[in-house]
């Protein structure tokens, strides 16, 4: 018997094109080619898994735990980080004990049929699996999961997510900070740090493409904006972490912590360990501007 509330399916299905989006984050790097007529970029793109957070953490210490760039490893193309080198050797030995179910989307979504974004501290573990879901002000989805039958909801997201996985897979899409389904800001609207001076989640019916990554607008108007200066709104540092770049590495980044300086997007890392916003506005925008465009020059090509 079906005991999905209608209502709330309703209000999931109606949010999903909110939150259609991986939640890999890519670190693209661009290799130059020769061809027979001039020089090419050749883009592929290492695509860093649950926002940094440790895969381990959840499976042995049953919390969301962010990761280091220190102990990094990689499974078919996702780079993931873990607290410690114990976390990366377990990893490395016996990586599908630890990689999130449904690609690390949210399981729920994939029971209605839509990819959600998932909040990565919003998991369950399930027969030895992580299960992570969407959380925000509108949706608990993990709420949702456990209120819903669970051998139904588990049938529906594993026959979406089988049909899914089967289908042709993703082109790689380029050197920037993004989501393996090519979509910036975690579907964030670029647009809206300048001209409503806050974050909001656009609209996949208001998509541009700019550089090889895919950003959301909330309205046409929007999407006419953006298209008429794209490069004026895109996230600088290829939308890394701008702190992360002045200390010469790649944070992923947390797109409610922002600052614009000089007409310039910068975005930057938020978890329980680091709040690089704040570290930020303890020195001087100049320098650090200087520092980071300095270091993506470098990582960016």
């Amino acid at each position: 018997m079906n005991t999905f509330a209608p209502l709330l399916i309703s209000t999931c299905i109606a949010l999903a094109p909110q939150a259609l989006a991986h939640t890999t984050t890519s670190l693209e790097s661009r290799q130059l080619v020769e061809t027979s007529a001039e020089p090419a970029h050749r883009v592929h793109t290492i695509r860093v898994g649950i926002s940094g957070y440790s895969p381990v953490s959840y499976i042995t210490n049953n919390r969301a735990e962010p990761g280091s760039p220190a102990y990094a490893a990689e499974h078919e193309g996702i780079t993931y980080f873990f607290t410690n080198d114990r976390q990366r050797q377990a990893f490395i030995k016996n990586p599908d004990r630890f990689i999130p179910a449904y690609g690390g989307n949210c399981a729920f979504g994939c029971s209605v049929d839509s990819i959600f974004i998932p909040d990565p501290t919003s998991f369950l573990v399930i027969e030895g699996k992580t299960h992570l879901f969407l959380k925000n002000d509108e949706v608990n989805a993990k709420q949702l999961w456990l209120d819903a039958d669970k051998n139904e909801v588990r049938e529906k997201a594993n026959n979406y997510w089988s049909a899914k996985s089967s289908s042709s897979s993703k082109a790689y899409t380029g050197g920037r900070n993004v989501p393996s389904s090519g979509v910036g800001l975690e579907g964030y609207s670029p647009v809206s740090y300048f001209t409503k001076g806050k974050p909001e989640l656009g609209d996949p019916r208001f998509a541009a493409t700019h550089n090889g990554v895919t950003y959301h607008l909330t309205s046409q108007k929007q999407l006419d904006k953006f298209n008429s200066n794209p490069s004026r709104y895109e996230p600088q540092c290829g939308g890394w972490c701008a702190f992360g770049m002045t200390v010469e590495d790649k944070f992923p980044i947390d797109p409610t912590k922002f600052r614009v300086i000089d007409d310039k997007l910068y975005l930057y890392l938020n978890n329980d360990d680091i709040n690089a916003h704040e570290l930020w506005g303890k020195g001087s925008d100049k320098e650090l501007v200087e520092k980071a465009q300095q270091h993506w020059e470098k990582v960016g090509n």
